[in-house]
């Protein structure tokens, strides 16, 4: 008898030790190890486990289907909650082979995958599917049934990856019961964060109920793409088509080659989206290699409606390129930074976007395009952005290229325009050769510049301090836009333009001005900045950027610091006053 009982221990131990799932529950029973989620999920659809619901992914698994988890109240499943996520310290990998899903929810509420195996941001859960033989795999499905939307589906700080570019559909889908259709009931507070996606068409495509469009989508500092040529994406970085009120910001997306009769996309927003901010997304590498002469965009609006509320700003977009075709400035044709090809309602502020990497042939290349689909009055507001295009190759190459009438802009100023080609814009037919022309063919842009900025690098598309005095403070007040991408304060009465507020300096010493030899130093600063003159400073008066008075130090001689160390990262202005006069210097805080 003892021995029997031994051997039941030793049994039941043993498939214990070799669960990769270890399942804890509120309510029902509370727990139970498995070894795979798929069936924990089916545990759980059959009301085993219920109530809050933690999954701990303890070592790798491998799926024979579809993990698929029903919706509360499906049958027989009773869940308030459910979190899947590795164990304390446990580095994991859930594969499947499946031909649709490697994980389903399908209309699942309150659902989380948090890959961080201690309760930060690292990604320690990487989750895969390895299909490669036809089909149209994805790897994560949200998904709505005809009557259940999946609500609060959460994934963060975690590695979401395909078999190939080709094969694998979508890193993270959310669609309606039919895979990539409109979601028949809304999917609402769907969110992506910090979540790493390489070889897949789409990182994220999410596309919401058109009449009924989905709230509160949140896909926020996702690394999107590879260097590696065979990890990149196959055809855009992410879409979101039918939702309101969301949020793409801090993007990386970096990596996306398509060769097909399409347009590569590093950010697609378009159908009945509505009041989207779309911000801080760094965007490069995105490449059409197709020899037809078809085309790819950095960041691509297609919203159906004219007055879809998107505000873009602070991003920053290079390394666009598609084949080329001269005979047209489309979407379809060549490459763009930015181009918008329907609806209206778009404020566009605060971008930095330069065209650096070369089309295959001559074509009409632009770093901001509006197409002949942009048709209603005012649909553009197009305010202190940077616009490159320093391409190489023969043919036009644009700053900017408008295939509408100029009535689509309800303001267009204070922006910078630079083409290494032999015009700036492109607009009535007409190329647009000087500033003056772009002007006259735009209207408006009386404050706009035609200068060369200097960049800190090839990929470091901060404003240098050197070599950028005809840049600086050449804006204008915005009042959606109060921060630059790192964060720092804007000016509120002088900003600069791009996604990067600067400092410019004229000469190494920084000498304000030859007749006061008032010299300071370092800037950027971190506790303290020296100033020195030839003749006695009297105080030093310290203003944030829009204007108010922190600080006063006193000096009363021809040397002194002043103390920054309490003042947090951002842009200063010191009114330094002198036995002569007073001479004010823009200072940046790190």
């Amino acid at each position: 008898m003892r021995k029997i009982l031994f051997c039941l221990i030793t049994a039941a131990a043993s498939v214990g030790t070799n669960a990769q799932i270890s399942l804890t529950a509120t309510a029902g029973t509370a727990i139970g190890t498995y070894t795979t989620l798929k069936a924990a999920f089916d545990a759980i659809n059959g009301g085993l486990h219920q109530g809050a619901i933690t999954i701990n992914v303890t070592g790798n698994t491998t799926e024979t289907a579809s993990a698929v988890l029903n919706g509360n109240g499906s049958g027989n499943s009773n869940y308030a909650s459910v979190l899947i996520k590795p164990a304390a310290g446990v580095n994991a990998t859930i594969s499947s082979a499946d031909t649709v899903a490697t994980i389903k929810l399908n209309g699942a509420d309150n659902v989380t995958i948090d890959g961080s195996n201690n309760g930060s941001s690292s990604r320690n859960l990487t989750i895969t599917n390895t299909y490669t033989t036809g089909g149209s795999p994805v790897i994560i499905w949200v998904a709505s049934t005809a009557t259940d939307g999946a609500l609060n589906a959460t994934f963060k700080n975690t590695n979401i990856y395909g078999a190939n570019s080709s094969g694998t559909i979508v890193g993270i889908i959310v669609s309606g019961s039919t895979l990539g259709a409109a979601a028949e009931v809304s999917n609402n507070n769907f969110s992506s964060i910090n979540n790493s996606f390489n070889k897949a068409q789409n990182a994220i495509f999410a596309i919401g109920n058109a009449t009924n469009t989905d709230t509160g989508f949140m896909i926020k500092n996702n690394v999107i793409g590879s260097a590696v040529a065979t990890d990149k994406m196959g055809y855009r970085g992410l879409a979101v088509q039918n939702a309101k009120n969301f949020e793409i910001s801090g993007n990386v997306i970096a990596g996306v080659t398509l060769g097909s009769t399409a347009t590569a996309a590093g950010i697609l927003v378009g159908a009945a989206a509505t009041n989207g901010l779309i911000f801080n997304n760094k965007i490069s590498d995105v490449s059409n290699t197709n020899t037809a002469g078809y085309g790819a965009a950095g960041l691509y609006l297609s919203c159906t409606g004219t007055a879809s509320n998107m505000l873009v700003y602070n991003n920053t977009i290079n390394g666009v390129s598609g084949y080329g075709y001269a005979l047209g400035g489309g979407a379809s044709d060549n490459g763009n930074g930015i181009i918008i090809v329907s609806g209206g309602g778009y404020r566009i502020y605060y971008n930095t976007v330069v065209m650096d990497a070369n089309q295959t042939v001559a074509g009409r290349p632009s770093a901001f395009n509006v197409t002949s689909g942009v048709t209603a009055v005012g649909a553009i507001d197009l305010r202190n952005n940077i616009f490159v295009n320093k391409q190489t190759q023969t043919g036009d190459r644009y700053a900017i290229y408008a295939g509408t009438a100029d009535t689509v802009f309800s303001n267009m100023n204070y922006n910078n325009y630079f083409s290494s080609g032999t015009a700036l814009g492109y607009i009535g037919a007409i190329a647009r050769t000087t500033l003056g022309e772009l002007q006259l063919g735009f209207g408006g842009n009386v404050n706009s510049l035609n200068v060369s900025p200097v960049f800190v690098s090839a990929t470091d598309f901060h404003l240098a301090a050197s070599g950028n005095a005809a840049l600086d403070n050449k804006g204008t007040f915005v009042a959606d836009v109060t921060v630059d991408a790192d964060g720092i304060t804007r000016n509120a009465i002088t900003p600069d333009l791009g996604s990067y507020e600067f400092i410019s300096i004229v000469l190494a010493t920084q000498d304000v001005a030859a007749k006061t030899k008032l010299n300071y130093y370092p800037n950027p600063v971190v506790d303290f900045i020296n100033i020195s003159n030839d003749t006695k400073i009297n105080n030093v008066e310290v203003y944030s950027a829009a204007g108010q008075k922190l600080a006063n130090e006193n000096i009363n001689a021809e040397k002194g610091s002043v103390d920054m160390r309490a003042l947090p990262s951002g842009i200063y202005v010191l009114k330094v006053n002198t036995e002569k006069g007073s001479q004010s210097i823009k200072v940046m805080k790190k």
